[in-house]
């Protein structure tokens, strides 16, 4: 008895040791993934980056679960702690999901030009990080100078990605002196920047030396900036502005782009100008994109022939770029690149407006969705959408979305779609699912169902056992115990235990032994009334009664002879 005891509270001291175990196991993977709902969770987030906690943190996750308002916040970036040569000491590494939602009225201007922020934006750097699904609004009024990788999302990126953003962010720069870049995203090297726009204005008339302006990218170094597009005005007398990418060197491309946004540039012709790109340098490609912008040369005070400028890349530093199946708005003497006359070729904007232009650049290569009250647009952003199909030892599984087979994970549009999910032993799985730019909706779980078990041979065993009369029989209730104990919920994959219960009602059926039939013959029952076919039994005293009622009856003298008590008795006249 004791030792009963001892392992009983042995087992409860486990228990109680493993709930908080439990609890914190729980905890510690949640931990991962930070929502922001405020304005001071945004603030927590950044200082926590500046402590640190987000280096090289690959797998963290940042959640925006809400719209943001940053009206009187003199903002300073995410990852805002340099060292005296300005090298950045904590940085963001990680997933930031924006979710569709806006950080709005976001005030640069304050601290941009400071020489304790050299990298600047709501991110100053990031390294390894995916950001995405997030809209800045905002503006940024020069008032100090200085040398700044500026970009709305991100001064730096490198090894990065972002895609499905929004800028909204005005610069403009009237009388300082500054170096730097200007641009959704400042400087990316070796990232991907895609699917993003840029409906900010930038107008810099002040003349400078060292710039960089693009809509999207300032430079990309070894980057990709694809299926992005700028609508934004660009005044600007920078060494290098285009219309998305300021300057695009080391085997970087601009692919699938387009620029709608009125460019005026300034200053004398040296300065690179160009609808898509400032310069392109050594093993750079611009493919598949066009401007259909205003080239306003009412401030230019260059000389025709326009060296530097072009309706699709100003200058050229090296003799390798590749254009193709580009096109650009025609202005008289901009060429689509002086060095590179065939870059583009060059349409009028009504032209680009119609049917006819969208299946020419189509046809080339590009891809764009027809825009009837204008020029072709991108193709809606692409969401990796992963399925996750339970029970996990499934076979078979096929995903066929909208009727078409799809492989896991699959690239979707934003939309509503139906989903049919078929497996080995299961139900078809029918439903509607719905993508966003909520990375919730970017992961289905899709919980499979079972077909049901055959029980057509227990039911048969079943029948078998009503049949039968179990009064005929000595023990009936193994039988009756094997159809009790059936179970009518199992599934296909269990068909091996509806089969055992089959057999165990037949077994007991094989194993029922009947009852042994009657022996003892009954004589037959007199038919006269009154009368019986026994003699009086020794000891009946009825009997005896009986005997001398019939003496009596009868009148004579008889001797009466008969068993008493087991003892003869004479009885004389």
């Amino acid at each position: 008895m004791k030792k009963k005891l001892l392992g009983v509270l042995l087992a409860l001291c486990l228990a109680m040791a493993l709930v908080p175990m439990t609890a914190f196991a729980e905890e510690n993977a949640q931990s991962s993934k930070t929502s922001i709902t405020t304005v001071d969770e945004l603030l927590q987030f950044a200082n926590a980056v500046d402590n640190g906690e987000y280096d090289d943190k690959t797998d963290a996750v940042v959640s925006l679960d809400a719209d943001l308002d940053l009206t009187g916040i003199a903002w300073t970036p995410i990852g805002s702690t340099f060292d005296a040569d300005g090298n950045l000491l904590h940085y963001f590494s990680g997933k930031f999901y924006g979710n569709g939602h806006t950080i709005s009225n976001l005030d640069f201007s304050e601290n941009y030009g400071k020489t304790e922020y050299p990298s600047f934006g709501l991110f100053s750097e990031v390294y390894g990080a995916e950001i995405s699904g997030l809209t800045i609004q905002g503006k940024l009024d020069v008032s100090n100078s200085g040398y700044v990788y500026f970009g709305t999302i991100a001064g730096v990126a490198a090894d990065s990605k972002i895609s499905d953003c929004v800028s909204d962010v005005s610069f403009t720069d009237t009388d300082k002196y500054i170096n730097g870049t200007a641009a959704m995203c400042g400087y990316a090297i070796n990232s991907t920047i895609e699917y993003c726009q840029n409906k900010g204005n930038f107008s810099i008339t002040k003349d400078v030396s060292s710039f960089q302006t693009g809509g999207i990218v300032g430079v990309a170094q070894n980057s990709t900036v694809q299926y992005c597009a700028n609508a934004g005005e660009m005044t600007s007398w920078t060494p290098c502005t285009g219309g998305i990418v300021g300057q695009l060197y080391q085997a970087s491309e601009i692919i699938n782009c387009y620029s709608t946004g009125k460019m005026v540039p300034l200053g004398n012709g040296t300065t690179d100008f160009g609808g898509i790109a400032g310069t392109v340098g050594a093993g750079t490609e611009i493919k598949h994109c066009y401007f259909a912008g205003e080239m306003d040369l009412s401030q230019y005070t260059a000389t025709t022939p326009y060296k530097r400028l072009g309706g699709i890349a100003g200058g050229v530093s090296s003799d390798t770029p590749a254009f193709e199946n580009n096109y650009f708005v025609g202005t008289e003497n901009v060429p689509a690149c002086f060095k590179y006359q065939n870059a583009g070729t060059e349409k009028t904007l009504d032209s680009m407006k119609t049917e006819d232009f969208f299946n020419e650049i189509t046809a080339a290569g590009g891809n764009y969705r027809f825009n009837s009250n204008g020029t072709p647009i991108l193709p809606a952003p692409k969401y990796a959408v992963s399925f996750v199909v339970t029970p996990a030892e499934l076979t078979n599984v096929t995903i066929k979305v909208n009727g078409q087979v799809v492989t896991n994970p699959a690239n979707l549009e934003a939309g509503t779609y139906q989903a049919e999910v078929s497996a080995d032993n299961c139900e078809v799985f029918n439903s509607n699912i719905t993508i966003t730019a909520d990375t919730a909706t970017h992961t289905q779980t899709i919980a499979m169902t079972y077909l049901p078990a055959d029980y057509t041979k227990v039911d048969a065993a079943i029948a078998k056992a009503n049949a039968l009369n179990k009064d005929e029989y000595k023990d009936f209730t193994a039988v009756e115990a094997a159809v009790k104990a059936v179970v009518r919920d199992k599934n296909i994959t269990q068909q091996s235990e509806v089969d055992a219960m089959a057999k165990a009602i037949e077994d007991a059926i094989a194993a029922l032994e009947k009852k042994p039939a009657s022996t003892k013959e009954k004589k037959p029952a007199s038919t006269k009334p009154g009368t019986t076919d026994e003699l009086p039994k020794a000891g009946d005293r009825n009997s005896l009664a009986l005997w001398f009622a019939l003496l009596f009856v009868g009148g004579g003298t008889a001797i009466l002879t008969t068993v008493y008590g087991g003892k003869k008795k004479r009885s004389v006249k």
